[in-house]
Parts: C-alpha cells; structure tokens; sequence
C-alpha cells in the first residue's frame, strides 16, 4: 500500500539540453539474440541484430583469422559488419568495434560523460557469432572512451570465434530467472565431488547488494535481477589434494528499452522512497503522479493496476512485434520476463496470462533490507525497472526520478540511472555524466520533505533509430540545467504534477 501524496503549488522551469550519442547494435556488438547462420573456419557467417533480426544470416566463408589488413583476400564476410583496417573509426555505424584490430576500441574517439556503449576487440568481422560477446566501455569525464572491459572477444586471448564450450564459457540471460551456474562450467566440472565446490559471483558496478548463490546444490538457483556483466567464479577439490578453477562472463540483458534506478537504503522499515517516471512518446504533457495516462509509474504501471479491467497506462496499439504493442506473450515462455519479477509480483503477470504489458514497471521499491542477500526474500532490496520491449523508432522517451520521500532519514541520497538498450549498457547517469568539474547527483534530506517540496529529476530523453541492416540504434540524451555547467536539470513538485519540462530535441 502506498502512501497518501499531498502537493503544494508551483513550478520553475528549467530548460537545457546535453548532447546525445548514438549507441548502434546488430552492426556491432549484439548482447541479445546472439545468433547467426553457420559459417566455416571456427565462426558463423551472419550476424543477427540486438533485436533478433539478422540481415544475411548464414552467409559465411573463411574468415580472417590472422586480423590484418588483408581481409578481403581471406575472408568472406557479412557486408553489414566491417574488417580489420588502418584507421580506428569513430562514426555511429562503428562505435563499439575494433576497426584497427589493435585490442583497443575507440581510443581515438569522443564521447560524452554519462555514456556508455557495447565494444568489441578483435576483429569486427567476428562480432554477433556464437561464443563471442561485447564488453562495455564508459565514457570519462574527459570525453574519451574508457577500455572495453568484459565479453569475449576476437583477440588471441579470447580466440571467441572457436566457440569452445567444452570447458568453462559465457553465458547470456535474461534478468529475474534462476540460473543454473554449472551450465557455464562445460567439462571443466565434470565428476567433480560437489562437497568441493565453490561459487562465487561478483556483480557489476552499482549493483549492490549482490545477490547470494543458493540452493541445494549451490549452483542451482543464482537470480540476477539487474541487467550487465557478471563474473563467476568455480571452483572444484582435486583428488589428489588442491584445488582447480575457472572464471566466466554471466551476461544479463532483456530485448527493448530497460531502466533500472537504485540507490542507498537504509535498515530496516520504510528507506528513503526514489520512484522512477517513464513519460509517454510523442506527449507533453506535464508529468501526473496519480495515474494520468502520459506517466508511466508506481500509480500506473504495475501489475496491480493491470489486474484491473480498465487501468494502467495505454500507449500502444500495434498488433504484433516488433511493432509497439501494449501486450505481447512470447510462445518461449521463458522470454516473458515479468513473469519472474521478485516479491511474487511474476506470479501475479502469471496469473494475467497476458503476456508482459509495455511499458510497465516490474517492481515498486518502497522500503528493503540491505543485508539480505537472497533475492525470494521479500526484503531484498531489488532495483525499479521500467521496460518498453518493443519502443517505438524515431520517437523520445523522457525519463524521470522523484524523490517522494525521506520517511524521516537524514542522509544524503545519490540515485543511480543505467538505461539498457537491446541488452547493452547505453547511460550510467548519476555518478557520472554531471557537473563541471565532474560530480555524482546527489538528494539532500530537505529534497524529500513535504514542506520543502519534493525533487523531480528530469534525467534523459531516449529514442532507437532503425539502423542498417535491419537493426537499430539507441540514442540518449541527458537533460541538464545549461550544457556547459551541466548541472542537473531537477525542479520541486510544487503542486499535483511537475510540466513536461523543455522540449523534445528532433526526431533522431
């Protein structure tokens, strides 16, 4: 049961706007639907797109596997995807790849603070074949590409395009689902005496807290909720004494737009209260906060307001995917991620026998306990998420943080914002991407009172572009008082709703 809201009146707008990035998929990294049509020399031949998609699938031959320039001579490659050459690249259809082939991405190319993209060492010609998997980079406060960290990729190290799962290997999955830790292990774990073994699993950053490896046999339930790359790490008795281990990339993305919000919690009873707003494409109106159909959140969007025969926020009216559709159900039921949201709400999607709704919100976070660690638990303090798994092309989302309330605690709050794009890291904002010089956002106590007013966050605006071969690409743009001290662009709910705030840049 949610609180009673009371507002005061008023609004001061504040206008700005940072620049955008494009962040490409299919034509590079592919984090979701990573498949392709069979192809000889130890790789595939397509390359599918982040959104299940492929152009040319299972057009494949002897791919360049000594990464020279010579390619084209020794490799017969998808025409979508690019080859070793002289010269990093830097524009929208080849950020994220390794153009040079020199184990470096984008070294050379800027960026804006806040970003993040998928990137992918080795050779670009290999990127969307099975075994191999993007990292991701992050966007320094300088404005220059970070080192891709994680995936598996086309290096020597790597060697991603044997696709050997005969030993410990990737796994990619979807967030809220038990994942069975043992399957990533191959042969490497293989009679081994399970009274021996170990698993541990480190999350990625801002994930926190981590959740804990359980079950009767621990391998057998680990549910990550959040999406990004996680770490696993076995390890098994020898019989002679000793002991053996292996490490290997978890990587946890979902289809479509994704938007996870966290931040610090305190112990025990109702924590300080962040609710995440998703604003409807193509409107603006201002921003409501007791249902109004134009703002996708806890009044509207989840499955409490569904269950009813007319409620929740309505935005689509297409008839299938990849049009945007209000419901889908997936024939895999599997795909159907709200169906495994925490705190028994999936069983409550379940129970609809719908499908998932778009957009909706998998979990309203009111209070939770830092210290579980189990995630069943219904204390565990799980991230909100909002998801448009098939959004619109060529039109914004606006995104939005409210601080409703403080509950009495006196500490300092830093919200944390990742947009995930087809699966892929695409925005960090709040610990980055603000300020000159750079700073995280931070809530005071006062920000979440109701006499001082409640802080509204007008994060970012969001939009995917069809791309070339029949992918897309995802564009974020972070909202910020003016461009040059890049402050962020936060105003108080002086009243019933908050305005829409400036306008929508050009459709992309």
């Amino acid at each position: 049961m949610r609180h009673s809201r009371a507002w005061l009146l008023g609004f001061v707008a504040l206008a700005g706007m940072g620049l955008g990035a494009a962040i490409p998929f299919g034509c590079s990294a592919a984090p979701v639907g990573n498949t392709g049509g069979t192809g000889t020399g130890g790789g595939t031949g397509g390359v599918t797109s982040s959104a299940g998609t492929g152009a040319a699938a299972g057009e494949g031959g002897i791919f360049n596997v000594d990464g020279g320039p010579d390619a084209d001579e020794d490799a017969t490659v998808n025409p979508c995807s690019t080859q070793c050459g002289p010269t990093e690249l830097c524009d929208p259809e080849h950020v994220g790849l390794d153009d040079d082939c020199d184990g470096q991405v984008d070294e050379v190319c800027d960026c804006n603070a806040g970003e993040a993209h998928s990137c992918f060492k080795g050779d670009p010609s290999f990127v969307g074949t099975p075994g191999c998997y993007p990292g991701t980079m992050n966007c320094t406060e300088n404005g220059t590409w970070a080192s891709c960290l994680g995936g598996v990729h086309a290096t020597d190290a790597d060697k991603c395009f044997l696709n050997d799962t005969s030993t410990c290997h990737a796994m990619s999955v979807v967030p809220f689902q038990d994942v069975n830790l043992i399957d990533g292990t191959g042969s490497f774990s293989v009679g081994a005496d399970p009274a021996t073994e170990l698993w541990t699993v480190e999350c990625p950053p801002g994930v926190s807290p981590c959740p804990a490896v359980g079950g009767m046999v621990p391998a057998d339930d680990f549910k990550p909720l959040q999406s990004g790359e996680y770490t696993v790490t076995y390890t098994k008795g020898l019989p002679g004494g000793g002991t053996a281990s292996c490490k290997y990339p978890l990587l946890v993305g979902a289809p479509g737009l994704r938007v996870e919000l966290s931040w610090e919690h305190d112990l025990g009873g109702d924590g300080v209260d962040l609710d995440l707003h998703l604003h409807q494409p193509k409107n603006t109106e201002s921003w409501g906060f007791g249902g109004e159909n134009q703002d996708c959140t806890w009044a509207n969007c989840t499955v409490e307001q569904y269950k009813l025969s007319v409620g929740g926020a309505d935005w689509f009216d297409g008839v299938s995917p990849p049009d945007p559709v209000d419901w889908f159900l997936d024939p895999v039921f599997e795909r159907n991620t709200c169906y495994f949201a925490p705190r028994g709400k999936g069983m409550e999607w379940q129970a609809l026998a719908k499908g998932c709704h778009n957009p909706r919100l998998d979990l309203d976070n009111v209070s939770c306990d830092p210290l579980i660690l189990d995630v069943d638990d219904a204390a565990f303090c799980a991230p909100e998420n909002a998801n448009i798994d098939y959004p619109p092309l060529g039109q914004w989302t606006r995104l939005g943080v409210h601080y409703f309330s403080n509950n009495g605690h006196d500490y300092d709050i830093h919200p944390r914002v990742k947009v995930f794009c087809d699966g892929a890291l695409a925005a960090d904002l709040g610990p980055a991407g603000y300020y000159q010089p750079e700073a995280p956002v931070t809530f005071a106590p006062t920000d979440g009172t109701g006499t001082e007013g409640h802080a509204f966050w007008l994060v970012a605006d969001i939009a995917f572009k069809a791309g070339k071969c029949g992918t897309k690409s995802c564009i974020v743009k972070p909202l910020y008082v003016d461009a040059v001290s890049k402050a962020p662009l936060v105003t108080i709910d002086f009243a019933a709703d908050v305005a829409f705030g400036p306008p929508y840049p050009p459709s992309p």
